[in-house]
């Protein structure tokens, strides 16, 4: 017994001496990896629509971190980060065709992207004075995914002004910016390091990063919109009746975007699918290592 505790106390004093404390601040860039499918893109015409998937991850982007550690030897430690992404614009749709029912086109452009806090907690291994390897949980603190729209198309000019010419037509300008919010998320990150020693405290540290997450949708909530027809601002309530009254080839088109203009939209009720946004992703980190001796 009296042994056993010899060791305890023994092992306890070596790691307090050896143990060292450390912060670190770094930035780097993201490629989109695991990608899934984020949206359609669709090319209309009279003899039939072309669809084709549009796949990617709003993890790609530019990304900054702030870490504290503790080591307890000159191996072992813990790791504890908080980072923000700027994610890079992802293509979530895509209309563009010819006249179809009389309406002589539509451009669609939506797009969305990665504005998120996250943090992590890692183990990290020393396999040689300079090379590493970290590994551990990471969660989203908060943050959003924007998603931006642009819309451009022709509509007969009776869905504004019953007077008008049958064959008239006038523009429609739509923009509109949503916010989608996500449920509480858990994934894997990983990293490959090497330090770069300046003196004893200081060091230089470059990383490729691995992160595997997913967050599934929420809400979301409409911050921006803006319409005209015709050079006539409307609201959307009006754009909603001018839509409704279209041929049913045109109104199937601006269905999926017609969630995305509401106040606040609960995804996976209803008819609203609740898919899950990829972020996972793969890239390089550079930053600076303080360490108190």
């Amino acid at each position: 017994m009296k042994k056993t505790i010899l060791a305890i106390i023994l092992f306890a004093t070596t790691a307090t001496v050896s143990a060292q404390f450390y912060i670190s601040a770094g930035s780097g860039y993201s490629f989109g990896t695991g990608k899934k499918v984020l949206g359609i893109e669709r090319i209309l015409s009279p003899s039939g629509n072309t669809i084709k998937t549009l796949k990617g991850s709003y993890g790609e982007g530019v990304h900054t971190q702030l870490k504290g550690g503790y080591f307890f030897n000159k191996k072992f430690g813990v790791e504890l980060g908080v980072g923000y992404l700027h994610g890079t614009n992802q293509d979530v749709q895509k209309i563009s065709g010819s006249e179809i029912a009389g309406v002589p086109g539509i451009t669609a452009n939506i797009k969305a992207r990665g504005r998120a806090f996250g943090a992590s907690l890692a183990g990290i291994y020393n396999i040689t004075k300079g090379l590493y390897v970290r590994a551990g949980l990471l969660t989203k603190l908060g943050g959003k995914t924007e998603v931006i729209g642009t819309v451009r198309s022709k509509l007969p000019a009776r869905l504004v002004n019953p007077n008008a010419p049958a064959t008239m037509l006038v523009d429609l300008d739509l923009d509109f910016t949503t916010d989608f919010q996500g449920k509480f998320p858990l994934g894997f990150s990983g990293a490959v390091g090497y330090k770069f020693p300046i003196d004893d405290n200081l060091s230089l540290y470059a990383e490729i990063d691995y992160m595997n997450i997913n967050v599934t949708r929420d809400t979301s909530k409409l911050r921006e919109f803006s319409a005209n027809i015709g050079g006539q601002k409307i609201t959307r309530d009006q754009l909603k009746g001018a839509l409704a009254n279209l041929p049913a080839e045109n109104r199937a088109t601006f269905s999926k975007m017609l969630p995305l203009l509401e106040d606040e939209s609960k995804w996976g009720e209803g008819d609203l699918p609740s898919s899950k946004a990829p972020y996972s992703s793969i890239g390089f980190s550079f930053g600076v290592t303080y360490s108190f001796n």
